[in-house]
């Protein structure tokens, strides 16, 4: 059952990546940098609609435990980061029998409007696991992007203490924090090129 491929889809209705590879990037893009050692498990281009999927080794679409996904509207201008992500969380909880969102501050990361929150799903309704995720979503002047690391872990207690350790997520929520949009018409890639593995959206 496809999940985390119809978050946008849904928010827009009340909401490697980006264009195919083979397509020159053009206008604004994501830069990415994808974890060492995960493979991408899910393409799809549907309408303005991107989405991929990507998992650690020995990990599959179905059966995974940990998921980063990537997924850009193109050409969506102008669109409101909060109201977008608002509308993706609340698809989120539909799927759970438990379901908490809490906000997360970020602060330097660019000069596109952007917004993060962790999700935990204290038992999903499909996959019988709980499930935690950091989301970020970022307006850009041409199209909208939104990041998500997920967890599957065993059913838990979305009152009590994350079952994922604070120091995991540290550290995602800081990768997250590092993707940039930029948009090569505006020279505002030159700094970000020389990152190790940093490449276009949709270049991978």
């Amino acid at each position: 059952m496809r999940t985390t491929a119809q978050i946008l889809a849904i928010a827009a209705l009340a909401l490697n990546v980006g264009v195919r590879a083979e397509d020159p990037p053009r206008g604004e893009q994501l830069m990415f940098i994808q974890p060492e050692g995960w493979e991408v498990v899910y393409e799809e281009r549907e309408d303005n609609l991107s989405t991929t999927e990507y998992v650690p080794p020995e990990q599959t679409e179905g059966l995974w435990h940990e998921m980063l996904t990537v997924q850009i509207m193109l050409e969506e201008r102008d669109a409101n980061p909060d109201l977008m992500l608002t509308r993706a969380v609340d698809y989120l909880s539909r799927r759970c029998e438990s379901f908490d969102a809490l906000p997360i501050q970020l602060a330097g990361v660019g000069k596109y409007p952007t917004l993060a929150v962790m999700t935990l799903c204290g038992l999903d309704t499909s996959s019988r696991l709980g499930e935690v995720s950091l989301l970020r979503a970022i307006a850009g002047e041409e199209n909208f992007y939104l990041l998500q690391k997920a967890w599957r872990v065993a059913p838990f207690d979305v009152r009590q203490e994350s079952p994922v350790d604070l120091e995991s997520r540290k550290f995602w929520l800081g990768y997250l924090a590092y993707m940039r949009v930029c948009n090569p018409a505006k020279e505002d890639c030159l700094h970000l090129d020389t990152a190790e593995n940093a490449a276009p959206a949709g270049s991978q």
